[in-house]
């Protein structure tokens, strides 16, 4: 409950901006360190990123870094908890990631930041040998796209693809997918594609 109430301080306005306390806020500041907590079944050496959210994690660091900097504590842990929705929906976190992600969070909530940081066999504390998290500038924006993949007009998943892909390699990237190739189950008769929005393979 010290970090919660710590994070409810930080987040609940502008530091300089006055507003009236209310403490029944702080079950959503603990409710957000719980679903922090939660992702640690999720992390391991041996799986990566989708590429948007790799593209959200670092623009994370980026808004982190400079919002600690402003005093912009609020918005910091507004982009947290964007992050942590999209972690929760990963079937897995890379440790760095995760490392990365708690060095960022350690000035919001230190005991929790601490708890994980021994977990990841640190030996000294998070504030005397942790570098500050970096962000990669090649991955502060996307050139995907999200379009929807039907098959005989029934939308079954969606895919993110290159905004220049065309259909055929479109089409290659639906058969690596596991979900997507499933469907497959012969050779298409047709194929419709609208660049950016839709593919629709008929059977």
């Amino acid at each position: 409950w010290a970090d919660a109430f710590r994070t409810y301080e930080m987040f609940m306005w502008p530091f300089d901006q006055y507003i009236s306390w209310n403490t029944n806020w702080l079950r959503w500041t603990k409710k957000f360190l719980d679903k922090v907590v939660a992702l640690w079944d999720k992390v391991s050496p041996d799986t990566k990123l989708p590429a948007d959210v790799e593209i959200l994690y670092n623009q994370t660091i980026k808004k982190t870094t400079e919002d600690i900097d402003a005093f912009r504590f609020n918005t910091s842990i507004a982009q947290f908890m964007i992050l942590v929705n999209a972690f929760i929906e990963c079937e897995g976190i890379p440790t760095e990631v995760f490392e990365k992600f708690i060095i960022l969070l350690a000035p919001f909530a230190p005991h929790l930041a601490e708890e994980f940081w021994s977990l990841l066999w640190h030996e000294f504390s998070i504030f005397k040998n942790a570098e500050w998290s970096k962000y990669d500038d090649t991955k502060l924006s996307s050139d995907l796209v999200k379009i929807a993949v039907q098959f005989n007009g029934k939308v079954r998943w969606t895919i993110d693809v290159s905004k220049e892909a065309n259909q055929n390699e479109v089409l290659d990237v639906v058969k690596l997918d596991k979900k997507l190739s499933w469907y497959l189950v012969s050779d298409p008769k047709k194929v419709i594609y609208v660049p950016g929005k839709i593919l629709n393979i008929v059977l």
